[in-house]
């Protein structure tokens, strides 16, 4: 079996260390919103500093700046510490609505020699034009296929998962017909599928049972972002379906204060309180449900910036997992042999 990458298929046993929720590329202003103050305003429209770092340790949304990434010499850059610290191989949740460029992946694929996997479909509601959500679940499920079948766009460029599928706070009727439409892609093609959901909402449950009731192999299903708040019963809760889930917000530990928390955005836990869950979970029998990323998805999250870097869990997480206990066979199984189980399919 193999794995499609934007440069062609590769075997699975060539995918090595898998990170398998980045966005190299990416335009997340669906999730900007200017000020109505004069000096916020001009804070947000301002670019992302030594001076703009403070703010956005505190909101990561308070700068337009901060979550727009599309520098090319600057992402390859970021890819490299990936790739020093042993990574292989990146998946790019990058869907419609987000900016999405499949010919810049191909690019970054071959400039860095790592394995970089495109996503298929669609992202949140309000992140789509009106042509795209006025589309019958038929209509986006042929899309869906196409992109992983044929090519993306004017492109002979494949994409080798479904996603990731925006799920908001609440699932919006857009993102309801997506998420059927994708998981009917899925059932025709075999192909991976990723689920976003709303980082502070337990969305993950209305999700599981549309994706139930289209009969989706769970084993082939990733739910993200289910690390932001630790919600244990709710982890418990998809974890007992038999999905993978995704630790996918190590390097995110921005407090925020409660009058710039508005529904669907929240505070985020430290990441020793992601390892401590994550051995938990693996004291209780669940290492082979397991993966971990970083999403890095602002600016602020870059080396460049004062982040920790797309390789933030293999320079910094790893050691900390260990310190608690955990075994490398388990991080191999985590890092390595869940995501060749799950991106593996007759592509």
């Amino acid at each position: 079996m193999s794995v499609m990458t934007v440069c062609g298929k590769v075997d699975a046993d060539a995918l090595g260390i898998v990170t398998p929720h980045e966005h190299i590329y990416i335009d997340m202003q669906v999730f900007f919103a200017s000020s109505e103050e004069i000096g916020m305003k001009q804070l947000g429209e301002s670019r992302v500093t030594m001076e703009t770092l403070g703010y956005l340790k505190r909101n990561p949304f308070l700068v337009r700046d901060n979550v727009v990434m599309e520098d090319p010499g600057t992402q390859t850059r970021e890819l490299m510490y990936f790739k020093y610290a042993g990574g292989k191989t990146v998946v790019d949740a990058t869907t419609i609505g987000l900016g999405r460029d499949v010919q810049l992946l191909r690019r970054m694929a071959v400039d860095t020699d790592l394995n970089v996997i495109a996503g298929a479909g669609y992202y949140v509601e309000p992140a789509q034009s009106e042509e795209v959500l006025s589309f019958t679940i038929e209509e986006l499920k042929n899309r869906i296929v196409d992109e992983l079948t044929v090519g993306i766009g004017h492109t002979d460029i494949r994409a080798g998962v479904i996603g990731e599928v925006g799920i908001s706070h609440h699932m919006l009727p857009f993102e309801e017909k997506n998420l059927r439409a994708s998981c009917r892609a899925q059932k025709e093609t075999g192909a991976p599928l990723l689920v976003h959901i709303n980082p502070w909402s337990t969305e993950g449950i209305a999700a599981m049972k549309v994706i139930r009731e289209e009969k989706v192999d769970l084993k082939r299903v990733m739910i993200c972002h289910i690390d932001v708040e630790n919600r244990d019963q709710y982890i418990s809760e998809l974890l007992e379906t038999g999905v993978f889930v995704e630790f996918d917000n190590f390097g995110k530990e921005m407090y925020m204060d409660h009058w710039d928390i508005k529904e669907g955005s929240g505070r985020f836990v430290t990441d020793i309180d992601r390892v401590c869950l994550v051995k938990n979970l693996l004291d209780r029998g669940y290492g082979r449900q397991i993966m971990l990323s970083c999403d890095v998805c602002l600016k602020s999250l870059l080396h460049q910036y004062g982040g920790w870097g797309y390789d933030h869990i293999l320079t910094h997480i790893i050691p900390m997992l260990k310190e608690e206990g955990v075994q490398q066979d388990q991080i191999d199984t985590m890092l390595k042999d869940n995501p060749k189980v799950w991106l593996d399919y007759d592509c």
